[in-house]
């Protein structure tokens, strides 16, 4: 980020392109380790049974979004950059509760164009959480196949565009 903030200064787009780039590659990995290192973790551990509480602590899957037009329009949520990185697999069931409204609904991952099937609980929760085109919204998995849905906070997840806008 200094070596961005550097390049900005120096109005180097070309180098803050680049270094932009390998910022998002290196979230990604880190991401990716957290969640191979947290899946070792729960296999390491005894077989015991999990109480609810401690189901709705655990983050198995995190899969931010970020919301363009045309999923706001057509009540939309697509997943392809996480079929692509193997994070979740096309047809895979998933029960939600979408936050703030705390509605749950049951959907699943469709081939064609990788989004979820149940687009009036994603249209409602669009309305209800007010996103709008270019904020995020992720699914964390808190127990097999049982998900939440909320709008990420602003900056928590920023595309390289809002980076390069923001220069």
């Amino acid at each position: 980020m200094q070596k961005i903030a550097e390049a900005a200064g120096k109005r180097d787009l070309a180098t803050v392109v680049a270094q932009a780039r390998k910022a998002a590659e290196l979230e990604d990995m880190k991401k990716t380790v957290q969640s191979i290192e947290e899946k070792l973790n729960s296999l390491k551990t005894p077989t015991t049974p999990v109480t609810s509480e401690r189901q709705l602590e655990v983050k198995l899957r995190e899969l931010p979004v970020e919301i363009t037009g045309g999923m706001l329009r057509q009540n939309l949520l697509t997943l392809t950059t996480h079929v692509k990185r193997g994070r979740i697999r096309v047809g895979e069931e998933l029960t939600v509760e979408a936050y703030p409204s705390g509605e749950r609904f049951h959907t699943d991952l469709m081939m064609n164009g990788n989004k979820l099937r149940e687009r009036g609980a994603i249209g409602r929760f669009y309305h209800e959480a007010g996103v709008r085109e270019g904020d995020f919204a992720v699914l964390v998995e808190v127990a097999p196949s049982r998900w939440t849905l909320k709008k990420a906070p602003h900056g928590q997840y920023q595309s390289r565009r809002s980076l390069l806008a923001s220069l």
